[in-house]
Parts: C-alpha cells; structure tokens; sequence
C-alpha cells in the first residue's frame, strides 16, 4: 500500500510539473519574439507584405522581418536579409516568406526564385528549414549553401558549399548533402526523382563582390553575434574606448544637428507596436539594441552586454506629449507627440507586454540594477509618469524630437515634419509611463501620484506653470479634431492602461509589383506540424538554370522518414530487361547501349566472336555461345552486349562466309571460335590443325550455305532455345 501511495503521489507530482511546463513554454509562446529579421541590402525593385496585407507594397531597408512577412524581388532586382550571424541573398524572381521567425524556429519558404544563405554562428539544436514546392529543406550545419525553388521545366535545388543539410521530399523520401554536392528533385510530389551531383555548386554571382568588401559578417568583437544589424558598423563608424562605458560606437558623415531616432520615419509592426525605421544602411542594431549617450558634443552608441542574450526592441526611447506638451507649444501643434533615446543604464518599458520576466530580459543587457528595475516596474502599474521636478532627469531628454501626430502615424519622414521646441521646456514635460506615444486628448500628469521610494533626486528643472483650464479644453477640441482626419484611433497599453496612439484605421501605401500574396499563417506560429503547405510550382521566369556536370548518385525511394538508401549510379541495369528488343534487325541500335557501360572482360572476346555473330543479332546468343557449358550462362546480361561492342569488324568481313563454317562444320569450325573466348583449353590445343583446311572448308560451306543462313537468324530472333542445341552438336564434334 505504501508503494501505490508513493507511485500515486510521483505520479500527480510528474503531472503537475508537466502542466506547469505546458503553461510557461505557453505563456514564453506569447511573448513576443527577441530574435528578428532584417531587410538589409535592397537593388532594383523589391516588395513587401506582411500577415495583415493582401498587395505588396515598397520594401524599405532596415524593416524587421518576422514572422508572417513576405518578400519579392523583380527579375533584375536582388536583395538582402541579415539575421543573427546569417546573411540570406535573394536573387531576381524571388518570394520569400517568414513562416516562422522567432527565439526557437527559423522557418522560411521559397516559392520560386533562389537564395544564398551563409550562417556563421547558428546553433545547430535549431536547424534552419527551407520549404519548397518540392520538399523541405533543413540546414544542419554551420555553412554556405544555396537553393533553387525550381519551376515546372527545372529541378529544385541545394547546394552545400560547406556544411551539411537534408532535403526531404513530399513523398518522406530524404536526401543527405553533404559539402561539394548539389542535390536535385524532379516530378511531382507523388513521384519525386532524387539524385545527388557530386560536383562544386555554382558560386555566387559576381555582383554580390562589392557588398562583401563593404561589410562584415565575421562574429563581432565587441557585440554579440545575436545582435542583428551588427555587419554594417564597421564599415559607417568607429569604436572608441569611453572611460565610462567601455568600448562604444561612433557614427561617421553624419548631419549637423543629427541626434539618433530622427533620420527615419515610424511605422505599426506588429506584434510590437509603433517600430522606428531609420534611413541610414546602418540603422538598425544601435536603434534595436543599446542606448544612446552624448559624450564630448557627440553621440555615441553604448552596445549591450556582449555575455548576454540579447532581445529585440522596436524603439529604445521615452515618449513625451498629451495636453500638457500641446498647451507648451501653443499654437505650433495641437496635437504632438515626441521621443528621446534612452541613455545608458534606463529602463525601457514595452508597451505590448505584461510579462515581468520579458521586462527583465529586455533590460538585463543594459547593466541595470535589479533595484531600480523593480522600481520602475511598480511606478508602471500605478501609472505613474516620470517627472524631472521630482525625479532624476533623464539623460537625453532634452535632444527630443517632437513631431505632429498626423505625421508620426501616416509614416512620414521625421526631418521633414520636425517641430522647433525649446529644451527648457521639452525637458519639463512629464516622460510617459510606458514607451509608447501619448494620445494628444490625454493628460499623462494626471496620471501621476506620489511614488513610494523615490530616487535620490539630481539637478532638476523648474517646474512648469500651472496649465490654464480654458486653454486645455481647447487643446483637446482641436487635437481630438486632428485625430479623426487622421482616422487615427486610441487605444489604451496592456501594461497601465495608458491612452496611447493605436494603428490608423487606412494606410496609405503605394502599392509594388509581386505575385499573388498566399494567405499566410498567424504570427504565434509554433512547433506543431500544422503549418502552411508547401507551394506550387511556377512557370520558369528568366534564364534557365545552368546544367551541373559531376558523378551522379540517385537514391532508391525511402519510407517516410527513413534514411535515404544511395547506390552507385548504374541506370543501365535497370535497362536490361528491354534487351529483346534489339532483336529487331537493326544492329546499330543496339550498339550505343553496350557502349554506355562496357565490361572489362567482354572486350576480348568480341573481337573475334563479331564474325560468326553479326547474323544473330539477339543478345541472348553470345552468352550462350561464350563458354562450352551454353545452358548456364544465357541468364547473364552483362554478357550480352559483348557481342555488340564493335560493329565495325563485322562491316568489314564478308558476313556470309564466315558464319555459317562454324555452324555446317562443327567439329573443324570451331578451333576458330576459342581464339574469341580465350575460356576454353580444348580450342587452343586444336587451334595449330586447321588453318590449311579453313580455305577448303569456306569454299564447300559456301557452296552448301545458302540454306542454314536464313535458318539461322530466323531462329535466333524468334527463339534463343536453338542455340543450346548448337552447342550441344558442337561439342559433340569436338568428342
């Protein structure tokens, strides 16, 4: 009894810590991914799509790429995707689409066109998969590969430069590849042809040179290698050593004036919310990751700590605005909203999550103390804004940039709608609890209470004048008017409850050449096996793909999930059960095939055998009429196409006289026929005796010929069963 106890307790035990596990892998499910995409390198026309949008639309450099996101690229155009340490290279008519892009998975598919994916730091526990309209493709290694979706006239393709990987096809069939091979599929997915090519895959096109002198996508030194954006930094700024914050980063050919988050326009990416976009071709890790600091009347980008995981961020800024910011510009605006980079060692607050241990994630690479990270988190669930008259003022809140709210959700270039505000009084205004734009109507100061354990307190600002009834009410009159030509809806943050600009109602893209967008998948994709089908082959759009030449390799199908079964390329024996029918009379047909994988040991015994054999054409006869003992080797088909390896001798010499002496004469004849063979002792003993009497022998075959020679081939095309008989009488002749 006491042993089912103790089974029933480990039992309920194992059970509660499996829902447990259930629940938080669910609960890591919903946050929201710390491992993005990349668009990095666009040239010529590409589009873009994401899980919400039916048309494709302009891509534009440095958008996060996640899952649910598409990608296409015109013939003649080519384009880049950098992802923590892996660069993937779309040629022209390509689609791309994210099937699953996040912290566990890395899950593309290519419907048409090709790519080249090179990886220097993947963890080979999350194997990276290709899928195509013929298969799935998974990368198993570190390497450089290349794949071709293929097309109804072309095989699909992948190409292992260095590495290893597995294509399995829509059958299970699968097919290992290792380094200096090129897999390749054919037929349909009921029937699908794999065969391996064991030759160099093509290099990648020689246009590809110039980005490779330019950046680098060896591990950084000073990052690290998750930090997706990090090739371009070496090649537009420098690292410095600061004496407060270590190794940063440096920007070169910057404007006057710049300051970070201000050469770029915001757009709503979900599942994050309002994400910067900058224009700069290196302007995505330092706006990603990080903090911003000013040092010496420049910026500098403090890096994340390189020991630990980093996590992506849509903006790493505080925001400012509400009433109180609107009344403070009077009649610029009525309806602003602006934004500063945080500086090092302050907290970042999403807006798109309650998580508590994301939060610490996200944080946890900008060396902040678990103190001061609990305390902002409880200020964040009583609402409470951030204010310089009575905390410590925030590092770069003075460089805010402020803008109209039409301008920030219609995605408009930030230079272009910048509102001049004075510092003192941008560096008054309350900071919002959460990092996320205030809606103009809102007051975020009211939200406000006292905290309860303040920070030790630094140089402050004055506080601001108390802020005029009547002028507020105006304020949000004509900030709630903007708002609905904008048709910009509020929405409140999942964390505080703080009013906030949602995403517009319509969005005014213009629209991008591309196929027709599939529906795709939702963006909490997971590991289960319901994911989106494979796509259907396309037409062939450009140049064919070139012919690859090497030793071929096809594999025999396999069940479904089983290894695949290789063998040694050898076609023509499965083409030996059509040898009746060279029976037909034609002999120069039956020649190219023996010709395609000759014997070693044949060779010698066709030169002499071709003159008494050229008239049976069947290939059944010279194996039977090879060694002495007939009946045993007619199964051999190897020997078949001896025979036929030299149909010039038998042009040569007469054909009538010489095949029928061994056949009238048998006894005498067939001293000539062991010199063919080389097999038998008795022929080479008799081989001095006749030559003398050949000459006669021809002249009285010749005159008595003209019977068995119809006979002859008649017999052998019909039936192969006459020439054991013929064996038979002439070994009897020999005795």
């Amino acid at each position: 009894m006491r042993q089912l106890f103790r089974r029933g307790v480990v039992t309920i035990a194992t059970g509660i810590v499996g829902a447990l596990v259930v629940w938080s892998s669910a609960m890591a499910q919903g946050e929201p991914p710390g491992r993005v995409g990349r668009l990095a390198f666009i040239d010529g026309t590409v589009s873009f799509h994401d899980d919400e949008q039916s048309a494709w639309t302009p891509a534009v450099v440095n958008t996060p790429l996640t899952t649910g996101d598409g990608l296409w690229t015109e013939p003649n155009a080519r384009s880049e995707i950098s992802l923590a340490g892996t660069r993937i290279r779309m040629e022209g008519a390509t689609q791309l689409d994210m099937l699953a892009l996040d912290d566990t998975q890395t899950r593309l598919q290519l419907a048409q066109g090709r790519i080249d994916v090179k990886t220097l730091a993947m963890d080979a526990r999350q194997p990276y998969e290709i899928v195509t309209p013929r298969g799935t493709i998974r990368l198993l290694q570190q390497g450089d590969y290349y794949v071709e979706a293929g097309s109804t006239e072309d095989p699909t393709r992948l190409g292992v430069r260095s590495g290893a990987a597995q294509i399995q096809a829509l059958n299970g069939q699968v097919l290992a590849v290792r380094a200096n091979e090129v897999a390749e599929v054919t037929g349909d997915g009921a029937a699908p042809l794999l065969r391996t090519i064991r030759t160099a895959p093509p290099a990648p096109p020689a246009y590809w040179a110039s980005r490779d002198r330019q950046v680098v996508y060896d591990p950084p030194r000073y990052l690290s290698v998750g930090v997706t954006g990090y090739e371009d930094l070496n090649a537009y700024g420098d690292w410095i050593n600061d004496g407060s914050y270590g190794r940063v980063w440096v920007p070169r050919a910057v404007p006057s004036g710049w300051a970070p988050y201000r050469t770029g326009h915001w757009a709503y990416v979900r599942p994050w919310g309002w994400t910067w976009i900058d224009e700069q071709p290196w302007g995505f890790a330092p706006y990603h990751y990080g903090r911003w600091a000013t040092r010496n009347d420049r910026w500098v980008w403090v890096p994340p700590q390189r020991d630990v995981r980093p996590v992506y961020a849509p903006a790493l800024v505080a925001f400012v605005g509400g009433v109180e910011l609107a009344v403070t510009l009077g009649n610029q605006s009525a309806a602003p909203v602006g934004w500063f980079p945080l500086g090092p060692r302050e907290v970042y607050v999403p807006p798109y999550t309650t998580d508590r241990e994301y939060y610490r994630r996200l944080n946890r690479s900008a060396r902040i103390e678990d103190r001061i990270l609990e305390d902002r988190w409880q200020r964040t669930q009583r609402r409470e804004a951030y204010l310089a008259t009575r905390d410590q003022a925030m590092m770069n809140q003075r460089f805010a940039t402020v803008v109209p709210t039409a301008a920030f959700v219609r995605s408009q270039p930030v230079m272009r709608s910048a509102l001049q505000v004075r510092p003192q009084a941008i560096a008054a205004a309350p900071v919002a609890p959460v990092a996320a734009p205030p809606a103009p109507t809102a007051s975020i100061k009211s939200a406000t209470a006292a905290p309860a354990t303040p920070l030790p307190k630094a140089a402050t600002t004055p506080a601001p004048p108390p802020v005029d009834p009547k002028a507020e009410a105006d304020v949000k009159a004509k900030a709630d008017a903007e708002l609905k030509t904008a048709n910009v809806p509020v929405a409140k943050t999942p964390i505080a409850d703080m009013p906030t600009l949602a995403k517009p109602i319509a969005t005014e893209k213009p629209a991008a050449p591309g196929p027709k967008v599939a529906t795709t998948q939702p963006r909490t994709a997971t590991d289960d096996k319901s994911r989106q089908a494979a796509p259907a082959l396309a037409p062939r759009q450009g140049a064919a793909p070139p012919e690859l030449k090497g030793a071929v390799t096809p594999t025999q199908p396999a069940q479904p999930g089983g290894p695949p079964r290789q063998q040694q390329a050898k076609p023509q024996p499965q083409a030996r059960p059509d040898a009746p029918k060279p029976a037909e009379p034609p002999k120069q047909q039956a020649a190219p095939r023996p010709q395609a994988t000759p014997p070693v040991s044949p060779p010698r015994q066709a030169r002499p055998a071709d003159a008494p054999k050229p008239q049976a054409t069947p290939q059944s006869q010279p194996q039977q009429a090879k060694p002495a003992e007939a009946p045993r080797r007619p199964a051999t088909p190897q020997a078949a196409p001896a025979p036929q390896a030299k149909p010039q001798q038998p042009q040569a010499a007469p054909p009538a006289p010489r095949a029928p002496a061994p056949r009238q004469q048998q006894g005498r004849a067939r001293p000539v026929e062991p010199p063919r063979q080389q097999a038998a002792p008795q022929p080479q003993q008799a081989r001095p005796a006749p030559p003398q009497q050949q000459q006669q022998q021809q002249q009285q075959q010749q005159r008595a010929a003209p019977q068995p020679q119809p006979k002859a081939p008649e017999q052998a095309q019909s039936r192969p069963a006459p020439q054991p008989k013929r064996d038979d009488n002439k070994k009897g002749d020999r005795k």
